[in-house]
């Protein structure tokens, strides 16, 4: 059996490292007339580089780095203009939002802002209002951390309670644990630092099209489309898993004990809780006052810089953050796949390739079914590749058809980064990797809700963002 499993295993490896080469040769053997050889080898490039991060032989931030070999390689560009193409200012962006996240988990005061919502009289009186609350609460943490890190520190909570309060209620523990995961998913929208995607897809707005965005433009928009989630993600929960238990009398002396044996708020606490403030209030401030450096991308550095320097215990010399936390507290992998897609985007668009793809598919494709062709691909292609990937690919090939046909790419944007978490599959994600591994949710049952979850939330931010959009003129060109 052993032998068997080591065959079958080592097989399909070699297929996924094939998959890569072969998308290459097949752009490469494709007679696209009209296309420089510089560009035609960058659109090979980018071929083997999707296929190598859906079906990953190598780690994302491994495969980031083929454009870097194979460029120069074949003569397209010159080796110091392909690594101009990977400093790009979503670096430090991230670094920071992903160690604020880290912070945020680290010193308790994620669980602590928690457990005071989920105390709120009346929120938990009942097996109902239980799954919404822990769908709100996860949702208001997400805005501001990461999905991955609010499912690791709310999941354990909401099983905790929905198994005390109702031992062997097997569906209302698989909802709450969802509920985590749609509230984290929902969340996400709402402010450019609730996930990855975010920042991805603006940076490639701004960079494709010319339009910038703010943090309270983002926000505007965002909350919104985060509200409009609420309602359908409970009431799904609600009818396709409804929890056994109804009224629950306890719940609030449970949340109010583990709120109590946290005690007072720590150095550490009250360290990030600044950092937090100060970021808001950074992130804000150029909607009241002219300020030019202070953009969206200026301000998580400055968050960073002040948890590496703000001390816990300064006669020990511990900070709020230290050079281990530097390690592990950033998604590297995810980080440069990022930063990879950043690098292709700017070679595509510096040999041509972009304007070639948007001139050849313009006459293809109509202004109207713009945001239905990306609020239906983005969903179905992040089931096969990342968010990260599937926004990378989604935005640099419709971006520049939006802009040549007369359409609001922002409205793509908008479109894309929310339709880009997946839900359905366990592995289709971090995110629903780890709900699906605590054990409450089978996969049947993933798959069914997640399914129906995916469908209705796509069309809500279809709708929503061609509405939101131009309605509250949440984007601006440079």
């Amino acid at each position: 059996m052993r032998a068997a499993e080591s065959s079958t295993g080592w097989r399909a490896y070699v297929l996924a490292v094939l998959a890569g080469p072969a998308a290459f040769v097949m752009v490469r053997a494709a007679p696209l007339a009209g296309l420089a050889p510089e560009a035609h080898l960058a659109l090979g490039v980018y071929a083997w580089t999707v296929a190598w991060w859906a079906t990953t032989p190598v780690p994302w931030a491994v495969t980031s780095f083929l454009p870097f070999v194979i460029l120069p390689l074949g003569g397209a560009m010159s080796l110091s203009d392909v690594a101009a193409s990977y400093g790009h200012v979503i670096l430090p962006y991230l670094i920071g939002v992903m160690l604020f996240g880290h912070a945020f988990q680290k010193h308790g005061l994620a669980r602590r802002i928690a457990l005071a919502a989920l105390c709120v009289p009346g929120l938990a009186r009942s097996g109902f209002r239980l799954i919404c609350s822990i769908l709100v609460v996860s949702a208001v943490i997400s805005a501001v951390v990461s999905d991955l890190a609010v499912i690791v520190m709310m999941t354990p909570i909401a099983l905790s309670l929905t198994r005390s309060v109702a031992p062997g209620a097997t569906r209302m523990s698989a909802a709450a644990s969802l509920a985590v995961l749609y509230g984290a998913a929902a969340g996400g929208l709402a402010t450019p630092a609730g996930i990855v995607f975010n920042a991805l897809t603006l940076s490639l707005l701004e960079q494709l099209t010319g339009h910038s965005v703010s943090f309270a433009q983002w926000m505007s928009t965002g909350v919104i489309l985060a509200a409009a989630h609420f309602p359908v993600c409970y009431l799904i929960l609600k009818f396709m898993l409804p929890p056994e238990v109804h009224a629950i009398s306890n719940a609030r002396a449970r949340f109010l004990k583990e709120r109590e044996q946290l005690g007072p708020m720590s150095r550490g606490e009250r360290n990030v809780l600044f950092v937090l403030i100060l970021m808001l209030a950074l992130w804000i401030l150029p909607t009241v006052a002219d300020i030019g450096f202070l953009d969206i991308w200026y301000v998580p550095p400055v968050g960073m810089l002040l948890l590496f320097a703000l001390p816990v215990a300064p006669n020990r010399g511990e900070m709020t953050l230290d050079s281990r936390d530097f390690r592990e507290g950033v998604g590297w992998n995810e980080l440069f796949l990022v930063l990879g897609g950043m690098a292709l985007a700017e070679v595509l668009t510096t040999l041509g390739a972009i304007d070639w793809l948007a001139h050849t598919l313009t006459g293809k494709v109509t202004a109207g079914a713009l945001p239905w062709v990306a609020g239906v691909a983005t969903p179905l292609l992040t089931q096969l590749a990342s968010g990260a990937a599937t926004s990378i690919m989604v935005s640099t090939i419709l971006f520049p058809i939006a802009q040549s046909l007369g359409y609001n790419p922002a409205i793509l944007a908008r479109i894309i980064a929310g339709t880009a978490q997946a839900v359905a599959f366990p592995w289709s994600s971090p995110a629903s990797a780890a709900t699906f591994a605590f054990g409450a949710v089978g996969f049947g049952t993933m798959f069914r809700v997640g399914l129906v979850v995916t469908v209705l939330t796509s069309i809500l931010v279809i709708a929503l963002s061609m509405l939101l959009v131009p309605a509250l003129q949440a984007f601006s060109a440079v």
